[in-house]
């Protein structure tokens, strides 16, 4: 028996060195090193386009994208985008080496800072933001306040890296607030100014970690500090009940550290008990739209989004005041406060309206205009 053993295992050995001695180790590390790479591309080009990627929340490259244009270089820019775009299980790759470098430790992946908890922040360091063109916009909001006339309140939203710096990674760069704010508040001489950073600061609640919104309760401080700015006195309990829309929350941050590791979010919002009618681009709206808790961007649940130009309409308010606001996004879960204390509200983004603000005041017989925005905003 032993013999037997013995001989089957010199036989064996015997295949093995012969085999071993066929294969070329360099030759097939090139050969692979060439045929992984093509098989992936082949496999690019077989399988079908995906239109968009619901992570990002962006239209992604398709192959009828590809020019011909072999001379100017545009096959190939074209080409290495729609493999970028088209990389068979690119969602799953990028949340694996996502939770890999969170594992590791490391402050910074993709476009946001990773802080303290795995609380995300957008990465905002000085060179990417336009403070000439932030002041160019003040100058206009204070020459339509100058020329209409209109009591004009500027409400600029601080970003969650600069209310929440103690949970920023140690040195990580973040643009000059104060000295920004301070050169918008040298332009804006004929407005309100409801300066925020004190009521919003280190108030992790405030801002979700997993985008760069403010959430239903820093938007209730803000609405707390507008009405102060208004002379209205604050009772305790005042600011309206929150409710939880969802408890499955990931916003535009996670998209860029889309790991698994970090863990949802509640979303709230504040009961409306006021009857509104809400009217978005001609066609009514709902101010609530529980359609997009389906989606990927939750967020779109106030309005549905932005919106060039929307009016809401409160025939039950007591004031019968008309309000205009220029906006961005963080209006959008600010507005449902506001909406009973007015009989009329004109919301404008100016990225997508190219109206004469102004004279909209004037023609809509505005009471008052307000600026509610991120301060680094300029679209």
């Amino acid at each position: 028996m032993k013999f037997f053993q013995f001989f089957n295992l010199f036989h064996y050995n015997d295949y093995h060195t012969k085999l071993k001695s066929k294969i070329n180790p360099p030759a097939v590390c090139a050969a692979l090193f060439i045929a992984i790479p093509l098989l992936l591309t082949a496999a690019i080009f077989v399988k079908p386009d995906l239109p968009v990627s619901v992570n990002e929340n962006r239209p992604l490259r398709t192959k009828s994208e590809i020019t011909f244009n072999f001379f100017d270089g545009g096959f190939q820019n074209d080409l290495e985008n729609v493999l970028s775009d088209q990389f068979p299980m690119r969602d799953r790759i990028k949340g694996a080496e996502a939770g890999m470098k969170l594992r590791l430790g490391s402050g910074s992946i993709g476009g946001a800072y990773v802080g303290s908890g795995g609380r995300l922040f957008q990465k905002l360091p000085e060179s990417s933001v336009d403070s000439a063109k932030c002041v160019s916009y003040a100058a206009r909001v204070n020459r339509i306040a100058e020329t209409t006339g209109i009591e004009t309140y500027v409400m600029y939203v601080p970003s969650a890296g600069i209310s929440l710096k103690g949970s920023m990674p140690f040195g990580a760069p973040m643009y000059d607030y104060d000295a920004l704010y301070h050169a918008l508040e040298g332009e804006l001489k004929s407005v309100h100014m409801i300066h925020l950073r004190k009521a919003l600061a280190e108030q992790p609640e405030y801002y979700y970690a997993t985008d760069h919104h403010w959430t239903a309760a820093g938007a209730a401080a803000a609405y707390l500090e507008w009405r102060m700015a208004h002379g209205e006195e604050i009772a305790g309990g005042d600011s309206p009940e929150l409710f939880t829309v969802s408890q499955s929350f990931r916003g535009t941050l996670w998209s860029r550290v889309p790991s698994e590791s970090i863990g949802y979010e509640k979303m709230q919002a504040p009961a409306v008990k006021t009857q509104v009618t809400v009217e978005a681009d001609g066609r009514e709206i709902s101010l609530y739209d529980r359609s997009a808790l389906a989606t990927k961007d939750k967020y779109n649940f106030f309005e549905g989004g932005n919106h060039g130009i929307l009016t809401v309409t409160n025939p039950s308010a007591e004031s019968g005041r008309t309000l205009l606001i220029l906006k961005d996004s963080f209006a959008n879960s600010f507005l449902p406060y506001i909406v009973g204390d007015y009989a009329k509200i004109i919301m404008v983004d100016e990225r997508y309206a190219f109206i004469d603000a102004g004279q909209l005041a004037v023609d809509s017989g505005a009471d008052e205009i307000a600026v509610i925005r991120e301060i680094i905003s300029v679209g």
